[in-house]
């Protein structure tokens, strides 16, 4: 549930990364602020401002250089001109699925808390999963338990799903003792520079140039393969443009686009062994990549694909059993395998975590007509 809170909140800042973006942050000492690397990667320049209800700017920061980072985990600690107000740190060793926790922070230059409860905490790097969206201006901003603690620090979202940051990977920058280093140096670092390729990789894609948005990815890749989102966004960046090559009719770049997504995916599962969304994907890659061999004449091939495509998104379900998505998926391989009933049990499960998943109705009533069909064969 989102609200918009009518105080003003001079621990969490609006991050303003001149030339690249915005997002948010938040005092951890009097001078020392924390952000996402992704919210301030590429900037000319970087500015913290505490913000008022009516929008109105009640104090700046600028800021001087970086103290410390952890590229893994998408941190950086800046430290400013000036002195604000710290937040509580808590311990995000004590949280709990279920546990209710607010996000804070400025998506579209608005202040904005989001409230739900935490669904889970991944096990391979303890990132916090959060059953409620937020938008893309929350990145680096606080997540509080109920005691107004910081227990993590926003870093992305998909679905219905928001992750952030454990606080406790955020703590373990505070023991490396770190001298300042300025920006426009920490900028020339190849894990920096991956970033900033990745955020260059989102905007050509969300323009359709997803060529260079691959290049953009590859370059990240090339600066520091073991991040596991490049490798998981450029498997999602060619599933996309397989698809696109496929309306187009060009059959050998659309099994060559979903074959190197399949591989990418892959790698990320590689970094990150309980990466849910990566096994779905991969998955669900594997099933387009058989609808196009069906379409060839190769029905062996394809159903190969759908049985190992199946093994992924069962892989998938296992981590996390209430994503409508995730059932979406098996229901559509299920289909393909001619199991309409299992796809229509699927499908159903799929509306039943979220009412408002839309994209299922479609083909729950076209796997209802199939299984109709059949019964009168």
């Amino acid at each position: 549930m989102e609200k918009n809170r009518m105080l003003n909140d001079p621990k969490t800042l609006f991050i303003n990364a001149e030339g690249f973006g915005e997002g948010s942050g938040f005092f951890v000492k009097e001078d020392l602020i924390v952000t996402n690397i992704h919210v301030v990667a590429g900037a000319t320049s970087i500015s913290a401002k505490v913000v008022d209800t009516n929008g109105n700017t009640i104090k700046s920061f600028n800021v001087e250089g970086v103290k410390s980072f952890d590229a893994k985990n998408d941190l950086v600690i800046l430290k400013i001109a000036g002195e604000g107000t710290p937040h509580p740190i808590g311990n995000s060793n004590l949280v709990q699925s279920g546990d209710i926790v607010r996000a804070l922070g400025y998506p579209n230059g608005v202040y904005k808390v989001t409230e739900g409860p935490i669904h889970s905490i991944r096990s391979s790097d303890k990132w916090i999963r959060m059953k409620f969206k937020t938008d893309r201006g929350n990145s680096g901003g606080p997540v509080l338990n109920r005691s107004d603690e910081v227990i993590g620090i926003a870093a992305t979202s998909s679905d219905c799903f928001s992750f952030a940051v454990s606080v406790n990977a955020m703590k373990v920058l505070f023991t490396q003792g770190q001298e300042m280093e300025p920006v426009a140096r920490w900028h020339q670092r190849k894990q920096i520079r991956a970033y900033t390729c990745m955020v260059q990789s989102e905007i050509k894609c969300k323009a359709g140039n997803y060529n260079e948005a691959i290049a953009n990815l590859d370059k990240a890749i090339q600066l520091n393969p073991d991040n596991v989102r490049p490798w998981f966004r450029r498997g999602v960046v060619k599933s996309g443009f397989s698809q696109s090559k496929s309306e187009e009719g060009n059959v050998v770049e659309t099994q060559q686009y979903y074959q190197d997504a399949i591989g990418d995916y892959t790698e990320a599962i590689r970094l990150c062994v309980d990466f849910a969304a990566a096994y779905n994907n991969r998955a669900n890659t594997k099933r387009l990549l058989g609808i196009s061999e069906v379409r060839l004449g190769s029905v062996e091939a394809a159903k190969d694909l759908y049985q190992a495509a199946l093994i992924d998104v069962n892989t998938a379900i296992e981590l996390d059993s209430d994503v409508a998505l995730f059932h979406h998926t098996r229901g559509e391989i299920m289909h393909a395998l001619g199991d309409y009933k299992i796809a229509i049990e699927d499908y159903e499960r799929s509306q039943e975590i979220d009412p408002n998943y839309t994209d299922v109705c479609k083909d729950l009533e076209l796997t209802k007509k199939a299984l109709e069909q059949q019964k009168t064969l």
